[in-house]
């Protein structure tokens, strides 16, 4: 659910159980991250299709329908639409499961953490991103690549481009990395 509205291709290759490159800098730091950030909160929550970062029981004078708080921990809000989505689909499953619990985006590096609640407004995007998914998966074959800017730092970056541009994954990361570092020595 974390790809709708962002790439076809990864929901349609990560939902047919192809996994890209295991390895990938980036993904290893996303498990360093949602592991470390928050040290006293429980960790990984596992349910069929899904997988919950962190898993907190509210304070005692909160309602107690909804005293757990459940927290999907990212690098940055950039892909925040998707983000709530994802954070949407489990809220929604779980309700469906009789839990009522909320929601929090957290992203440690950048010291914030965003609310989510299942809306009415949420849930009817979330149901929508459900069926688009379900049709994407229905397909026989994948959508052909497009090229888009999360392309350069994919775990799927081989399944579509290698063809084009055999780049391997660690210059890749070299490329991003300078990036980076240039972008933060400007901020300075």
């Amino acid at each position: 659910m974390s790809y709708v509205g962002i790439c076809n291709r990864k929901i349609w290759l990560a939902g047919h159980a192809i996994e890209g490159y295991h390895d990938h800098e980036l993904l290893a730091l996303g498990r360093l991250l949602a592991e470390s950030a928050y040290p006293r909160e429980r960790k990984e929550l596992s349910l069929p299709g899904m997988k919950v970062d962190v898993l907190r029981r509210r304070p005692a004078d909160a309602d107690e329908d909804e005293a757990l708080v459940i927290g999907e921990v990212k690098r940055s809000p950039r892909a925040q639409h998707a983000q709530r989505l994802q954070l949407g689909y489990y809220l929604l499953r779980l309700r469906e499961a009789g839990l009522h619990v909320r929601g929090e985006l957290r992203y440690p590096e950048q010291r914030r953490v965003e609310p989510v609640e299942l809306t009415p407004e949420l849930e009817a995007e979330v149901r929508q991103a459900i069926a688009q998914v379900q049709a994407l998966l229905a397909q026989p074959t994948p959508p052909p690549p497009a090229r888009i800017p999360a392309c350069t730092h994919c775990a799927y970056y081989e399944f579509c481009w290698i063809a084009e541009e055999p780049i391997p994954p660690s210059a890749r990361m070299e490329r991003r990395s300078a990036r980076t570092t240039r972008t933060r020595e400007q901020k300075r």
